[in-house]
């Protein structure tokens, strides 16, 4: 009988310290539990915001373990979102804006016409015309831009010598060079032999836009100088030309699209702001970096990089 009741009270007493222990470990593990819960709840509604377009949705990082980076990484993509979907409305606006203010002179040309307050004479026909290929001019940038971004741009590949496509480009531009009373030094003498595996009419549009917006923005009486160097695994060719000069934080925009130096927008000193992001996307297909500087001569200094082993 004492054995009996030795092994009940036993019992009882096993029972007692396990009831107790499991309501310890529950009163320790609670606020554990609601600590380690709390950022992922906060986290999956983050993400409910995120996902329904409220881009400005930002995490607390309260803490440094995986936890904490999880929410860093989080941050990061907002922000990143943030950016794109701010680069999307800018995008927007700013074609908006480039493709009305054609279309608005055309209508008031063609509405003056038809008003009989201007008559059509050659000079009226000129500038409609004129605005037309202005429009089409960017209408087709835009297409080719929007190709080249999706990877949809057909690049025919050969083996070619980028020099010669270089001077070509540039004996199409020498009237229009001499007539805005530009000198133009020359240095393309790298030796025999550098060849590239690259589209040429690719390239040459690559270089026409270059040769462009030089032409465009160089003042008249100044100069322009291109140069060529070769490692023999790279060759680097230079584009620098004199005064305007652009300023140190407009330099890293220069290639973004639509991107133009003067605030004003005016359509009569440069372009839709299309070249240069169509050169860098020339240049990154065939491997290469493009980059733009300030050039000792007082305006721009842009810089080409192309792979020789294709």
């Amino acid at each position: 009988m004492l054995q009996l009741q030795f092994i009940r009270e036993q019992k009882t007493t096993f029972g007692l310290i396990a009831f107790c222990m499991v309501l310890l470990a529950s009163l320790l593990t609670l606020p554990i539990t609601s600590r380690l819960v709390r950022p992922v709840k906060t986290l999956a509604a983050a993400t409910r915001e995120l996902t329904s377009g409220n881009y400005k949705v930002r995490t607390p990082v309260a803490s440094e373990d995986e936890l904490g980076q999880l929410s860093r990484d989080f941050n990061v993509l907002a922000d990143t979102l943030e950016q794109n979907e701010q680069a999307r409305r800018q995008w927007v606006a700013d074609i908006s804006h480039e493709l009305r203010t054609p279309l608005a002179v055309l209508r008031g040309e063609i509405e003056a016409i038809q008003d009989q307050v201007r008559e059509v004479t050659p000079q009226t026909l000129k500038t409609l015309h004129g605005e037309v290929l202005q429009l089409n001019r960017l209408i087709s940038d835009l297409y080719e831009l929007s190709m080249s971004d999706l990877g949809a741009l057909t690049y025919k590949k050969e083996t070619i010598v980028p020099l010669e496509v270089l001077k070509d480009t540039i004996e199409l531009f020498k009237p229009r060079i001499d007539a805005h009373n530009l000198k133009m030094v020359v240095e393309l003498d790298v030796g025999a032999g550098v060849e590239l595996l690259a589209d040429q009419d690719r390239l040459q549009q690559l270089f026409a836009n270059l040769l462009e917006n030089s032409l465009r923005y160089t003042e008249a009486g100044g100069c322009l100088e291109l140069r060529a160097e070769s490692d023999g695994h790279h060759l680097t060719i230079h584009l620098l030309d004199s005064a305007p000069g652009v300023s140190a934080s407009e330099l890293p925009h220069l290639f973004d699209r639509l991107y133009r130096v003067e605030s004003s927008r005016n359509r009569a000193i440069g372009g839709a702001g299309l070249g240069l992001s169509i050169c860098r996307n020339i240049v990154e297909a065939h491997g290469g970096v493009i980059n733009a500087q300030s050039s000792p001569l007082g305006g721009l200094w842009q810089t080409i990089t192309l792979p020789l082993d294709g």
